[in-house]
């Protein structure tokens, strides 16, 4: 009986947010853009990748394990009329997004920072000939300005760490 109640208690904690497998707390560190334009918080496995493309230009890619399982892109985009996160993101999909090899439509759904009103799109594609999924989460800033967090991986990765991209989701806040 002792034997059940230790196991039943070690997989009450590690299904328990915010704790893993060592029964320690999982890892969580601020990240700030080398340009000084945003922070987020990190998640235990995501690394930032910080390098100029041949324009000369900072790119930040955040990386969960490797590309291939999780990719997170971070997108200032301005327009010209004044739209709610949701017909922003409706028009991006409507746009561009659905353009892309094996593109299937997911779910768009309202999302909200402690800062910022937002939406996430969810949608399945497919690169390289594999198949990915994503999850966008759009962020309205002022009247005219939006950040898209755009996380894409292994739908077998990146489903299982929907908690993860919410979290970094909403501690998504501008410097500047």
């Amino acid at each position: 009986m002792n034997n059940k109640m230790a196991s039943m208690v070690l997989t009450i904690m590690l299904s328990a947010p915010g704790v893993n497998a060592s029964g320690g707390a999982i890892q969580e560190r601020e990240f700030s853009d080398p340009n000084g334009r945003y922070s987020l918080q990190l998640r235990e496995g995501w690394e930032p990748v910080v390098y100029k493309d041949g324009a000369g230009n900072t790119v930040v890619d955040i990386i969960f394990e490797n590309r291939e399982r999780g990719l997170l892109q971070i997108r200032e985009r301005r327009r010209d009329q004044d739209m709610t996160a949701e017909e922003f993101a409706r028009r991006e999909q409507e746009t561009s997004i659905r353009f892309r090899p094996g593109f299937t439509q997911g779910k768009l759904e309202p999302f909200s920072n402690r800062s910022y009103e937002g939406a996430i799109l969810s949608f399945d594609f497919t690169y390289g000939g594999r198949p990915k999924t994503a999850r966008y989460y759009f962020l309205k800033i002022d009247a005219s300005t939006y950040y898209v967090l755009q996380f894409e991986g292994s739908p077998q990765v990146l489903r299982t760490l929907r908690n993860r991209t919410d979290l970094m989701a909403r501690s998504f806040r501008l410097l500047r």
